[in-house]
């Protein structure tokens, strides 16, 4: 597999299809109207040509990008995963490691890009990893290692 193909995970790939139909028959048709107008708004042309921009992107990532086997993830982490960790304060928090194209779609989900991601790469239940963040440096222990969605 190539190692800069863009692989999303099944539930990551589906809300960025539904963005996209929602981009594609709703958003852009009920604003493609309004850029004919006399008296229009610049702010309608720039908020059409920001989510124009953003349908040609989930376009381009949708077409391209790979989905991400669950069964062939095991008790380390790695892109897809489900981790629970235990925070700098002694809480666990759930996380998904996803790729960036994807982070945003909802809270559990966390760039793999990001500092506790790239520490969390490659453990298993039981290990302690230290995570380096602007916050400051923190110790998190994995206590749960699952398939993405």
């Amino acid at each position: 597999m190539d190692r800069d193909r863009v692989m999303l995970t099944a539930r990551g790939r589906a809300m960025l299809t539904a963005r996209l139909e929602e981009l594609t028959e709703q958003v852009l048709p009920s604003i493609r109207p309004l850029l004919v107008e006399d008296e229009r708004d610049e702010r309608v042309v720039a908020d059409f040509e920001r989510l124009e921009a953003e349908h040609d992107r989930l376009a381009a990532l949708l077409g391209t990008a790979g989905t991400i086997d669950e069964a062939t993830l095991g008790a380390t982490v790695s892109l897809g995963s489900r981790v629970v960790v235990r925070d700098s304060e002694g809480r666990p928090v759930t996380v998904r490691i996803v790729h960036p194209a994807e982070a945003f779609l909802d809270d559990e989900r966390i760039s793999a890009q990001s500092p506790l991601a790239r520490a969390l790469m490659g453990h298993s239940v039981g290990d302690r990893c230290e995570v380096h963040a602007p916050g400051g440096t923190w110790t998190a222990e994995v206590l749960q290692v699952g398939p993405g969605d």
